[in-house]
């Protein structure tokens, strides 16, 4: 297994992708979720697509990530999200 630094962030080639429904559709909504999510050195990327009906939220994240921790972490910045892949 490949490992590099992404800025102070530890980064693997087997990196996991979570894609979520989401109730987030706003601009400072995403903002809002983002900080929360990248506060967690395990979480790499977030995207939230608003032009999607479902507010598709994708995290890219560290292999141990599970959703439940995703899950968890939006519901803590007052949204709601459900696995989708």
């Amino acid at each position: 297994m490949i490992h590099s630094m992404k800025g102070d962030r530890l980064t693997s080639e087997n990196l996991k992708v979570l894609v979520f429904h989401s109730n987030i559709n706003s601009p400072p909504k995403v903002s809002q979720v983002r900080n929360v999510l990248l506060a967690d050195k395990k979480i790499y990327q977030v995207d939230i697509d608003l032009k999607d009906s479902e507010n598709v939220l994708r995290v890219e994240c560290h292999p141990d990530c599970m959703p439940e921790l995703i899950k968890k972490k939006v519901a803590s910045a007052g949204f709601r999200c459900g696995i989708l892949i």
